[in-house]
């Protein structure tokens, strides 16, 4: 499986090769961003780099509040991101008329953050288990939660905000139950 250092420099290559090609041809700010937006080569390419700038923080945050993860936990990951993934691939079904390029990253937000709080789970079921658990363990898992908190109370304001701003059943009510 190629890395994800690899699979970034590859797409930020593609994505600076994209915006080259656009600018270049265009001349102007306006055209250049109008290509950037309509052509679907370039749209993959940009939301490719907005995947891999997701995964890279979603690595960034679990190095720093979880350190490196215990099989246990890799397993109950592996486990439920199945599951969920496909409970969420049908719910989605509802909302085909709502799905645009700005939907399959909030997807794919809920299912990295969802994740975060499957490994939360498994590592407060660890430090209970275990009797000699660092301070630091410790803190890092408060503080982990307490991150948690931070992005489950923007994510539903965010949703909520949008669900009564277009004040229609839409895919911000899906969003808003997660």
């Amino acid at each position: 499986m190629i890395r994800l250092r690899t699979y970034a420099g590859l797409s930020f290559m593609a994505t600076l090769a994209v915006i080259y090609h656009a600018f270049s041809s265009r001349g102007q700010f306006y055209p250049a961003t109008v290509y950037l937006s309509t052509s679907k080569i370039s749209l993959v390419l940009l939301l490719n780099m907005c995947l891999v700038l997701m995964l890279s923080l979603w690595h960034l945050v679990k190095f720093v509040f979880l350190g490196s993860l215990r099989e246990a936990e890799v397993e109950r990951l592996n486990e439920q991101a199945w599951r969920e993934l496909m409970e969420i691939l049908f719910a989605i079904t509802i909302f085909r008329q709502d799905f645009s390029s700005g939907f399959l990253p909030l997807v794919v937000t809920l299912l990295l953050i969802k994740a975060l709080h499957w490994l939360a789970q498994k590592r407060v079921e660890y430090i209970e288990t275990t009797p000699s658990v660092s301070k630091l363990s410790h803190f890092r898992i408060v503080s982990f939660m307490g991150f948690l908190l931070l992005v489950d109370s923007l994510f539903m304001y965010s949703s909520i905000r949008h669900l009564i701003q277009s004040r229609q059943a839409s895919v911000s009510l899906f969003f808003s139950f997660e």
